[in-house]
């Protein structure tokens, strides 16, 4: 429809032009040039058909503009819902995680920063901030497997943490042994 309207338009305004320009040629600089009725009528027809043409793609071009300004606000809250829930979700996560790894005499941890840095829901995440999601979800699942497997109990005992206790109580029996003996 656009392009019809402004095909219309530039046939009206061609109009009126070549009507000008054939009028004054013959007519010297200061010289006056006589314009018939029927003729006026045809440029003011051809200039309403000019002003129709110019209107409507005018109406159709903000039209346009409404429409691509109210997806972009409908898009912007959209992102804004689902940053929230994003960031719902690895809160969640994070203090699933502090609870189940965390001794229970240690002090709580801080939360982790914003994955984005300003807030902007329309900036995409940055690379370390799509590791760390990707971490903490398969952080979940593999709990959620073991909580399946062998729905026990939480443990707050970690095996490294064992086996190191482990090994440095074993250097100082055998720093207590070697004392003793010398």
């Amino acid at each position: 429809m656009g392009s019809q309207q402004l095909e219309r338009g530039l046939q009206a305004s061609v109009k009126i032009f070549e009507f000008a320009k054939g009028r004054l040629e013959g007519v010297a600089e200061g010289g006056e040039c006589r314009v018939t009725r029927e003729e006026m009528l045809g440029v003011k027809k051809a200039a309403a058909s000019m002003n129709r043409a110019l209107t409507a793609l005018v109406r159709e071009s903000h039209e346009a503009e409404n429409r691509l300004t109210l997806e972009l606000h409908m898009l912007r809250g959209i992102m804004k819902r689902e940053h929230t829930d994003r960031e719902a979700n690895r809160a969640r996560v994070f203090e699933m995680f502090r609870r189940y790894s965390a001794d229970d005499a240690a002090a709580p941890s801080a939360p982790l920063p914003a994955s984005t840095a300003n807030g902007n829901p329309l900036n995409a995440p940055s690379a370390s901030a799509v590791a760390v999601d990707r971490a903490l979800t398969g952080l979940e699942r593999m709990e959620q497997s073991m909580r399946d497997i062998a729905p026990v109990g939480r443990v707050n005992i970690h095996g490294a943490g064992l086996l190191a206790a482990k090994l440095k109580r074993d250097a100082l029996v055998a720093a207590e042994d070697a004392l003793c003996e010398g």
